[in-house]
């Protein structure tokens, strides 16, 4: 008998919860469209992050480093914007460059001078956690200091970015764009295929052309801009810089990734699938909050959850 395609899981995985949601419904909570709304608009750090995890996995690789990244990314972001009062343009800029940089060393390390992913990862991890609580001394601030703006005026691009469109948060509007363009790309480029190849068998895609080192260097670099995105998007949501913004955010990544049903060997899955993960970890997380379990045990569940869809797959091989 086969089983169900991975598609086919993540969707009965969603209307699972959300079976449960309207069951344990928070006293009619679960039932208004603003809730699910601002979950789309909580959901927009984890979410950019779980694109560029999603890459690296298909790639056969993974990343540690995403939540460290979003810190320092956020740093950068908060610290020239009230620091130095560079237009918002400029100073999203090179926040994204840093993620990126902060990337591409990872890539290099993995696909350059072959370290494990795992190893690489870490490394760029403690790295870019300990750039974030550094960035204060450069503004005359102690270590590891937020940088939060002075009285009760945020910059105006912190305030639209935080803000909505009519109902609908920005930060979702901003997760949604990123995701089907992502999703699209991948599909019909031959970056997608090239990296699907490289996630399945990297010595046969290397033997039919694939520049396999390319392609995995690129997964972090693209998984380091997201992480950049998201710093950005958590600085405007939380009206700070936190040089300890992003903790646990990567088992977040992967396990939305996982939970979605995208292979933690690398080269089967897609986008679709992750955001499927990313909404459904989302939407649960929700329904055990109004229904008043304690954060703990909501972690315990989750982690259950995660080992289920990480058993499933390793029958499904």
């Amino acid at each position: 008998m086969r089983s169900p395609a991975p598609i086919t899981r993540a969707l009965a995985a969603l209307g699972l919860v959300i079976g449960l949601g309207a069951i344990w419904n928070g006293d009619g909570a679960f039932f208004r469209p603003r809730l699910h709304l601002d979950l789309l608009g909580a959901l927009g750090t984890v979410g950019l992050c779980a694109i560029g995890q999603c890459l690296v996995i298909l790639g056969g690789g993974i990343d540690l480093s995403v939540g460290a990244v979003v810190a320092l990314a956020g740093m950068t972001f908060a610290g020239l914007q009230l620091h130095t009062e560079l237009p918002w343009p400029l100073a999203a800029t090179i926040a994204v460059a840093v993620g990126a940089a902060a990337g591409l060393f990872s890539g290099t390390l993995v696909g350059r001078l072959r370290v494990q992913p795992f190893l690489a990862t870490l490394a760029m991890m403690v790295i870019a956690r300990g750039l974030a609580r550094f960035l204060p001394e450069l503004a005359g601030q102690a270590a590891s200091s937020r940088f939060i703006p002075p009285g009760s005026r945020d910059p105006g691009f912190w305030t639209w970015l935080a803000g909505r469109v009519g109902p609908v948060p920005v930060a979702a509007i901003v997760l949604v764009t990123a995701t089907v363009t992502v999703g699209v790309w991948l599909q019909r480029s031959v970056f997608g295929r090239h990296l699907l190849a490289t996630g399945h068998n990297p010595e046969a895609a290397r033997l039919a052309g694939v520049p396999t080192r390319r392609v995995l260097a690129a997964t972090y670099v693209l998984s380091g801009v997201f992480a950049g995105l998201a710093g950005i998007v958590q600085v405007a949501r939380n009206v700070q810089g936190n040089p300890s913004a992003g903790e646990l955010l990567e088992l977040q990544t992967i396990a939305a990734v996982v939970v979605g049903g995208v292979s933690l060997q690398g080269g089967r899955g897609n986008l679709w699938l992750a955001a499927l993960g990313v909404l459904t970890l989302g939407l649960l997380e929700k329904v055990l909050a109004l229904n008043g379990v304690p954060s703990h045990w909501r972690l315990v569940i989750q982690g259950f959850i995660i080992l289920t869809a990480v058993l499933l797959q390793d029958r499904q091989r």
